[in-house]
């Protein structure tokens, strides 16, 4: 099975799954008013969401009514690429 526990938080009415093991969550509970930012001005945009990990910003970026939403992230030497919301 997983050798971490995931768990779960809500903000902005999107549920997050996060794993408490090690230094690094992958959200950072700093960013909260710029996700809530970028759900406010996303109506009708095309958004790109770069080192997306937990995808905060391109969830909010959905919720606010964006048109097309893109995330990347960096894992073990290799980019992938997530459309989101198309």
């Amino acid at each position: 099975m997983f050798d971490f526990l995931l768990f779960q938080i809500m903000e902005n009415g999107i549920v997050y799954a996060i794993s408490l093991k090690g230094q690094k969550t992958g959200f950072y509970a700093d960013q909260r008013e710029s996700r809530q930012f970028i759900s406010r001005v996303s109506d009708g945009q095309k958004v790109l969401d770069l080192c997306c990990y937990s995808g905060g910003f391109a969830l909010n970026a959905v919720r606010g009514g964006a048109l097309n939403v893109t995330g990347t992230f960096y894992v073990a030497n290799s980019f992938f690429t997530i459309v989101v919301y198309d």
